[in-house]
Formats: C-alpha cells, sequence, structure tokens
C-alpha cells in the first residue's frame, strides 16, 4: 500500500516540473533571497562620477572599468574583459560576466555604457572644447550603477536561470562629437557582432539614463516653464510592435519572428508593470521609433530588444518642459541629479523603479513558477496550449491512479 502511495506521491511531483526549458507548472511562488535596492544603486552611480570624465582612452574610463571588474570580481563571478579597437578608440574595453542558464543558445543579456561625453547643447550640439568635461553621473552613471547592484543581488540568488543571462557595460557609446569620423555605439557593436554566435538569439534590456522619473514628481521649475506632468515618465523603448519604419530606414528587414518576439517582450514588459503596480501613464511601454542607444545594435543585428530610460531631451532640443536633463553636459553631476529629482530619496526612488523591473524579470526566469500560464521564451501560443495539453493527460492519469489505488484499497479491506 504504501509504495502505490509513493507512485501517486510521484506522479503528482511529475506534474509540478518543468515540461521543458521554457514554460513551467509550478504553482508555488517563492520569495526571492534578495532585491536591489536603490540606495546602493545611488552610491554605485555616486562612485562612478567619483572618477571623473570618463571619456574613451582616458585614465578615468579605464579606472572605472577597472573598478567595475573589481566590484564583480568581489561578488564571486568570473569577469570577462572584451578589448576592442576603432578608428578613434585605441583602447576601448566591455566587461561582461555570464549566468549559465538551462538554455545555452537563448539569452537575456542587461547592458549599461561607462563611458561618458561633453559637448555644446543645441543649437551647436556636439561641438567639443578642451574646458568641456562630465562627470556622467545620469549618462551613465545611473545604468552602470544600478547594473552594478543586480549583479549584487543576481550573485545571491540560488538555482539556476532557464535562460543563459549575461551582464555587460559597454565601452564607446557616446558619439564623440561633430568632429569624429564614427558614430558611437561601439562597444555594444563588438558585443553583438564578435560575441553573439549565429544560433544563439537574445533578448536586451538597456540601462542609459533613468532615476529622473516615476515616482519622482515634476519640479515647480519645470511646471513654471510649462510641463503639466504630475510625475517624471520612465519609458521602455522596446521593438515595435506597430512602426519599424525607423529600423527599416536603417535598412533591417523585419521578419515575422521578429514581429512575434516584440510583441510577446511588450506583453512581458506590461505584465511586470502590471504585477508591480507601476501606472501605465507613468512608466509606459512603447514602440521604439528612434533608437539612439545600445539596443539599437541589438534589434539592428535581428534580436529584441528594450531600452529603460528616463527624462532624456534637452528642452531647447525637443520644445518639451517636461524634457529637461544633463546629459553630456558639464552639470551632468551628482548635486544637478539631486536637485532635478528632488534630494537624494528621489533619484533613489527612481532608480528603484527600474531596478524592480529588471529584476522581477530576472526572478520569473529563476522562479518559473510564477509563470505557469506564460512562454518564457516567447515562442508563441502553440508552447502554451501544448504545454496545457500535457498537464490536463498528467492529471487525467493521476486521478486515475488515485482511483485504482482506492479501489485497491476498499478490496484488500
Amino acid at each position: 500500500m504504501a509504495r502505490l502511495w509513493r507512485a501517486v506521491l510521484a506522479c503528482l511531483v511529475l506534474t509540478t516540473l518543468p515540461l521543458s526549458g521554457n514554460i513551467g507548472i509550478e504553482v508555488v511562488e517563492e520569495v526571492p533571497p534578495a532585491w536591489p535596492e536603490g540606495s546602493e544603486a545611488y552610491d554605485n552611480m555616486v562612485e562612478m562620477a567619483n572618477f571623473g570624465y570618463r571619456r574613451i582612452d582616458t585614465n578615468a574610463n579605464q579606472n572605472a572599468r577597472d573598478w567595475i571588474a573589481s566590484q564583480l570580481e568581489s561578488f564571486g563571478y568570473e569577469v570577462e574583459r572584451q578589448p576592442f579597437t576603432t578608428e578613434v578608440c585605441s583602447n576601448c574595453e566591455n566587461i561582461v560576466v555570464t549566468i549559465e542558464g538551462e538554455l545555452s543558445d537563448e539569452w537575456y543579456v542587461v547592458g549599461a555604457h561607462h563611458d561618458a561625453i561633453c559637448y555644446s547643447p543645441p543649437p551647436l550640439i556636439g561641438m567639443t572644447y578642451p574646458t568641456c568635461t562630465s562627470s556622467g553621473a545620469y549618462d551613465d552613471g545611473t545604468g552602470s550603477g544600478a547594473l552594478l547592484e543586480l549583479a549584487r543581488v543576481f550573485s545571491l540568488w540560488e538555482g539556476k536561470p532557464t535562460h543563459t543571462w549575461k551582464l555587460g557595460w559597454w565601452d564607446y557609446e557616446e558619439w564623440q562629437g561633430s568632429g569624429s569620423p564614427e558614430g558611437g555605439g561601439k562597444g555594444s557593436l563588438h558585443f553583438v557582432t564578435e560575441q553573439i554566435p549565429d544560433d544563439v538569439e537574445v533578448t536586451y534590456v538597456n540601462l542609459d539614463m533613468f532615476a529622473l522619473n516615476w515616482p519622482v514628481e515634476t519640479p515647480i521649475a519645470s511646471q513654471l516653464a510649462g510641463c503639466n506632468e504630475d510625475y517624471w515618465t520612465l519609458y521602455q523603448f522596446t521593438s515595435p510592435v506597430s512602426d519599424w519604419s525607423y529600423y527599416e530606414g536603417n535598412g533591417l528587414e523585419v521578419t515575422e519572428e521578429m514581429q512575434d518576439r516584440a510583441t510577446w517582450f511588450q506583453e512581458r514588459l506590461k505584465s511586470i508593470n502590471s504585477n508591480l503596480s507601476h501606472p501605465e501613464q507613468w512608466v509606459r511601454v512603447i514602440d521604439d521609433t528612434k533608437g539612439n542607444s545600445d539596443h539599437f545594435n541589438f534589434i539592428m543585428n535581428g534580436h529584441t530588444a528594450t531600452w529603460i530610460r528616463g527624462q532624456h531631451q534637452y528642452i531647447y532640443e525637443e520644445g518639451d518642459a517636461c524634457e529637461q536633463t544633463p546629459k553630456h553636459a558639464q552639470s551632468d553631476s551628482v548635486s544637478t541629479l539631486n536637485v532635478l529629482g528632488g534630494g537624494r530619496v528621489g533619484v533613489e526612488s527612481g532608480l528603484q523603479t527600474g531596478l524592480d523591473i529588471v529584476a522581477t524579470h530576472a526572478w520569473w526566469d529563476w522562479n518559473i513558477a510564477q509563470n505557469d500560464s506564460q512562454v518564457i521564451s516567447g515562442q508563441g501560443d502553440a508552447d502554451v496550449v501544448s504545454s496545457q495539453v500535457i498537464v490536463a493527460v498528467l492529471v487525467v492519469i493521476v486521478i486515475s491512479l488515485v482511483a485504482v489505488v482506492m479501489r485497491i484499497h476498499k478490496i484488500n479491506q
């Protein structure tokens, strides 16, 4: 009798195991052992800013990436240092760590850039000059610092994710100004073209300039300048569902698979926002139609991507009183962010919003229990249907076995 009940229990356990690398059936939710903190990301941003002007081929930039690598090693990661050169950069280097998952040919990549630039604002945008320096606190100390905090937390999570995760700190994202013979985005381009095998599918999350976003309230100065929004918005510019014109104009041939994955990823990000109770008005998932950050290279090479970004453009350039940031300027400092964000607490809260989104995206991959009806890899509804059929069959088998056990038990009585 005991043996029969152990068989029943074994069948019940089988119904709670993942049916594939993509779909989980277990329904028990677990609590993560650690969660990223906006205060820690803020401290990392301050450290990045303290290195000074992190322009490519400078000691400041090299010292910053050395510090990033040392922090990662202290968390227990094996650090990959991926050097590369371009026409204008002789000593560029990406910093990458890998968390091996069950799927080696499907990657989730999260990235931020560690370099900074300073040049003139509109209407003479892009003119560099000797006294122009920037500590790059917002662009992109916020992204680099937040990514370090995510790396710390991921190192504390037990088990293995479904997908292979890579975290990358890119060099040479910034365009070097109107006198440069080449554009920016060279670090992420090097990773996409040289480090991703042809048979690997990537979903990429780009962290470039956030913290000045929900739940940071719009400052009085912005309201007086004509901004009528209650909060600054956090945007998630994602592979388009409807409008691919920008990427098609740059030569991308959009496939049905790209469209399907874009639809899946936008829905996943919206589900994350709903799970976190983020107001859709202030934390928005929308088609990316401009592509002016590192996610561009991933999308142009057939991968799915999103750019998590707070306030961004110059007010003079956009004519939008709600878009005021110090990017690419001497004023891009921690103190400026504190003023715009209503103090350190506000900046930390803005960082926390983005951290929560990325950490939830990751935790759902570690803890498939929370995704019993979701296709993690975005392969389409067919996988969901097939998983439901398999579950139904297993349930029928379990019920039948239980009935047999009960009948045998009754006969023996």
